[in-house]
């Protein structure tokens, strides 16, 4: 018996981790997580004005709209998505920070195209993956040099973690800028492009939380992040959709 309690005695910081990390998950039931990814591609020095370093983008903010699509997969949304309003709250974050649609008889500086949908994304935390199409529409290029690397990352707390929680499927919103050019001819040159992911595409409505995605991604529109991914919670209790047994009810008798 005593060593019985001597053994629970010497146990207790351990059990008592084991109910904290039971209990976290519930105290987050309420809320979603946002990964954003966002990165500058085009990094010259193109703008005379420009006072950022590369990697903050600094490309002018007139903004046209050129594009916004679904990208389908196998698997559907819950929910068809309202554009007209995606671009609604996409707009208001754009002017929240610093961008401006171009003025009527004046040209844009950017383009912007919006692509959205669910499906298995390139994973950030895994550097050399090949050349391979992925979801958001980009190409997943190897990196000279990268496998020592991510043996290096592999050793940072957490990564494992990251790494998975990143593999699992993901609603996404992508929003790119492109150069603007007037000869149709001319081979578009990307700027910068943010991803927006969230989890659980079988039960979130994309249309309940894309304000939430685009509010986390705005302030990184035209940046690169040091990090793979930066991670957002917001409360969104009203996201969730549950599919339950289908309930045939007769009509009602006149």
């Amino acid at each position: 018996m005593k060593i019985l309690l001597s053994r629970l005695v010497s146990s207790a910081p351990f059990l008592a981790a084991a109910i904290l990390a039971l209990q976290a998950p519930a105290a987050r039931a309420q809320e979603v997580a946002i990964g954003v990814r966002s990165t500058v591609v085009d990094k010259s020095l193109q703008w005379s004005h420009r006072t950022s370093a590369p990697d903050e983008g600094g490309h002018s903010k007139s903004f046209a709209l050129f594009a916004i699509d679904l990208i389908k997969s196998d698997q559907k949304l819950v929910k068809p998505v309202d554009q007209q309003a995606m671009l609604r709250q996409l707009f208001h974050q754009l002017e929240l920070n610093g961008f401006h649609p171009y003025a009527k008889g004046t040209k844009p500086d950017i383009l912007l195209t919006v692509s959205y949908g669910r499906g298995d994304m390139k994973n950030p935390y895994i550097r050399d993956q090949g050349e391979t199409p992925t979801m958001d529409g980009t190409p997943q290029v190897s990196i000279t040099g990268a496998f020592a690397q991510q043996i290096m990352d592999e050793k940072t707390p957490g990564y494992e973690a990251n790494l998975q929680k990143a593999s699992f499927e993901k609603l996404f919103i992508r929003v790119t800028a492109w150069e603007y050019n007037p000869d149709p001819k001319a081979k578009a040159k990307m700027l910068w492009k943010t991803v927006i992911v969230a989890d659980d595409p079988d039960h979130r409505d994309l249309n309940a939380i894309a304000a939430q995605m685009l509010e986390a991604g705005a302030p990184y529109f035209d940046k690169s992040i040091k990090k793979p991914e930066l991670d957002f919670y917001r409360p969104m209790p009203e996201g969730r959709v549950n599919v339950g047994t289908l309930e045939v009810v007769p009509p009602t008798a006149k």
